[in-house]
This record gives C-alpha cells, sequence and structure tokens, in this order.
C-alpha cells in the first residue's frame, strides 16, 4: 500500500515552490499552502495526487492517467475561479508524486463565515447567486461540471467581498476515474450528501442541472443556517425552508 509521506515547512520544490504549510489531508493525499519563490512569494496550493492504492506500480499508472486528462483544467480561465498554473512532479520520501498546482484566494468559506454567526439577508443571498450563476454557466459551456458546490466551495475573498467557486469535484472525479481504471476497483460518488441530486450520489448521474441543483440548496442553507438534512423531508420528497426564514 502506497502511503503519502509529508513535506517539510521550508522544502522547495521544483526550484519554485516553498511550502509554507500543510492544509489538509484526503482521500488523494494532502495539499500545502506554497509561495512561488519567482513570482515574488505569491502564494498559491499544491494538491498532492497519490492515493493509497494497491502498489506503486498501480500509483504511478493512475498519476500518469490523471496527468493526461487534467488537461481540460486549463481551459478554465475565469477571475472568480483560481487559476490551475501547472502539473508538477515531485520526489517525495521514495517515490515520485503528482501535484496540482493553482492559485490561492485569500478568504473565508462561506460555511466557515456562516458557522461564525453570520445571518444571510435574502439580498444577499441573491446578491451571491447573481455572482456565482454567471460562473457555472462559464464552466457548462466548456462542457466541464464542478459537481461538489457547497457553502464548503464558496469563498468570499478578503480583498474585494467577490465569491470565488473553488475545490471543483471534477478534480476528484478525474482522480477516481484514474484509480478505477487502474485497480479495477469500482469508483466512488463525487458530490455532498444533501447537496448533490440523489441520482449523482446513488448511480453518479450528472448534467449541468446537478451544479444547479446543489447551488439551490446552497442558497437555502445560507438563507436559514440550517443544514440540508434539516431542511428536506424525505418522506413528502419535498423541501420546508420558508418557516425557517427569519
Amino acid at each position: 500500500m502506497s502511503k503519502s509521506s509529508a513535506i517539510a515547512v521550508g522544502s522547495i520544490l521544483e526550484k519554485r515552490y516553498r511550502i509554507v504549510r500543510e492544509l489538509g489531508q484526503g482521500g488523494f493525499g494532502r495539499t500545502y499552502l506554497a509561495e512561488d519563490i519567482n513570482r515574488y512569494n505569491e502564494k498559491c496550493l499544491l494538491k498532492e495526487f497519490a492515493p493509497q492504492v494497491l502498489s506503486v506500480s498501480d500509483l504511478r499508472k493512475a498519476q500518469e492517467l490523471f496527468e493526461r486528462e487534467a488537461g481540460m483544467l486549463y481551459k478554465l480561465q475565469h477571475p472568480q475561479i483560481p487559476r490551475f498554473r501547472e502539473l508538477i512532479w515531485v520526489n517525495v520520501g521514495i517515490k515520485d508524486s503528482l501535484f496540482l498546482v493553482q492559485d490561492y484566494i485569500e478568504g473565508q468559506t462561506y460555511w466557515d463565515i456562516l458557522k461564525s454567526g453570520k445571518q444571510f439577508s435574502e439580498a444577499e443571498v441573491i446578491e451571491l447567486m447573481l455572482l456565482i450563476l454567471p460562473v457555472l454557466e462559464y464552466i457548462h459551456s466548456q462542457n466541464l461540471l464542478h459537481r461538489d458546490i457547497s457553502p464548503d466551495n464558496l469563498i468570499q475573498r478578503n480583498s474585494d467581498k467577490l465569491p470565488f467557486l473553488i475545490d471543483f469535484g471534477c478534480v476528484k472525479q478525474l482522480a477516481t476515474n484514474a484509480l478505477s481504471q487502474c485497480t479495477g476497483l469500482p469508483g466512488t460518488a463525487v458530490g455532498k450528501h444533501g447537496y448533490a441530486p440523489e441520482e449523482q450520489m446513488t448511480q453518479g448521474k450528472v448534467s449541468p442541472s446537478s451544479d444547479l441543483y446543489a447551488l439551490a440548496v446552497t442558497a437555502l442553507v445560507l438563507l436559514t443556517g440550517e443544514e440540508p438534512q434539516e431542511l428536506y423531508n424525505s418522506f413528502k420528497g419535498t423541501w420546508c425552508w420558508k418557516q425557517k426564514v427569519n
């Protein structure tokens, strides 16, 4: 079983990216905050693709497949989407790891803002939707889907309060597909329970309407301050939110 080793703070990768700190670890590897020393120490994210697969050879095959397929991400050029910069190979411990490098957005996620006690007004939620819907329209025009919209994956930039769409589920889907093809194991569904429509979570069926559904649920969560599970009546198949709005 291949395991991801942590990279020490201060390490410089590819003579360019200085590791500032580790931000988290998921099923596909670790995420780091780094500084681009070739661009005046501009902050960026390094996301590792090193899933725990059956063997080192399986890992390498999955990484190479992911590298080929991830070219689609470079098509995304929008002022409210963190830019995908490049894919780099880095020797970590006794193996090579593949990292996706993208811009870092200084700000707070809408989930963190909500949990800090913020009560979103109807006008604020409408304004957010009007700012994010054109981003979704752009993504869909590129024949891509986000697949994982939620308050966790919307971030408000500190400098101007502009919302950004982050942490694309299509990246996770590419990673899942690569892993599945190399190991023969079934892939896992990408998306968050409660936010993603049922057919996405149970059957893997997605379309542009899947993203719109998740964005609508996000709007209800921000408006009411409650989780999707508290708003959806599974017996009636209806959303009960109006009585929860202040």
